[in-house]
Formats: structure tokens, sequence, C-alpha cells
């Protein structure tokens, strides 16, 4: 379990501590997402101990919060 702590968990590490994880972009995209689903909701999306190649990880990433940011836009929301 996640204790808060640098280094505990990506998602942490990217979103509380600034800390570089995956790669610029993925980092970027993984905040992004942050800004459409609540922490709890993210853990189950990726492996995110185990991602795919960079690439492809990115790839995902995007498919994500484009999907997330169309689904927000369609009931009128915008992230902060």
């Amino acid at each position: 379990m996640a204790n808060g702590k640098p280094g505990d968990h990506p998602l942490n590490d990217i979103c509380d501590h600034g800390l570089r994880v995956f790669s610029e972009t993925a980092d970027a995209l993984v905040r992004e997402i942050h800004e459409y689903l609540p922490r709890e909701r993210m853990w189950d999306l990726f492996d995110w101990f185990h991602p795919p190649p960079p690439s492809e990880f990115e790839r995902q990433l995007l498919a994500k919060r484009d999907e997330l940011r169309g689904d927000a836009a369609d009931r009128g929301w915008e992230p902060k």
C-alpha cells in the first residue's frame, strides 16, 4: 500500500512530488488525467509498476486523457 513518500508509487511520485518517473510526456499526461480523476480511480487504469514501452504507454495515456477530456466536455465541465 502506498504511504505517500517518494518512491512508494509512481502516481504519488508524479502528482505529489513532481518527480520524473516515465518520460516528460508520460508524466505530463498522468498529471492531466489526474485533473479528471481522483487518485483512487487512477490506480487501476494501468500497471503503473510495469508499463509498456514508453511510446506505447504515452499513446495509451494520450487516449485515456482524450477520452476523459471528451466526456468532461460533453458534460459541460472543464478541469481547473
